[in-house]
């Protein structure tokens, strides 16, 4: 019986002895890993993408604004017939028109967030492939946060990697 008591306490001793050696080695493990930050907003606006996207997206709203007051102008000619003159039918047409305008404007409104995101897309994937390079040269980063103003991240003490994101892209 004693044999197997000392045999217990050699293998409990092994067990304690490696988990304290395990829990060491993940201690220096996540000591070296770091959190990160950089500032989206300033890689963005320095790409020169972004000019030919705001272009596209100011003529395309330009565009759907032209559409609104057209049918604006339209609305208000009928306004003034129909103070003239209460027709019913007038009425009718100036309702059908009201609907038409609130309906062009969700679909401006949709027409431009899509083309929004297709049009900026190409340009967050080129920013993540940089990030991701430089990751993969600093292989102790865990986490990259946005710190752009309005994202949600308030403080972050950690390197600030956008100079280097934006050595890999390029752009200065």
């Amino acid at each position: 019986m004693k044999k197997n008591q000392i045999v217990y306490y050699l293998f409990f001793f092994l067990f304690f002895c490696n988990f304290l050696y395990s829990t060491e080695c993940n201690k220096r493990i996540l000591c070296n890993q770091k959190i990160v930050c950089l500032n989206s907003l300033i890689l963005i606006e320095k790409m020169p993408e972004f000019s030919e996207v705001q272009k596209k997206l100011e003529r395309l709203s330009k565009n759907h604004e032209n559409i609104l007051a057209k049918i604006a102008k339209e609305f208000h000619k009928k306004v003034e017939r129909f103070k003239k003159n209460k027709n019913p039918i007038l009425k009718k047409e100036l309702e059908i028109l009201q609907a038409r305008a609130n309906a062009y404007q969700k679909i401006a409104s949709d027409d431009l967030a899509k083309n929004q995101n297709k049009l900026l897309n190409p340009i967050y994937k080129k920013i993540e492939d940089a990030i991701y390079k430089v990751i993969n040269k600093d292989k102790t980063i865990i986490r990259v946060d946005d710190c752009s103003p309005g994202k949600g991240v308030l403080v972050n003490k950690g390197l600030d990697i956008t100079e280097e994101v934006k050595k890999e892209l390029g752009i200065e």
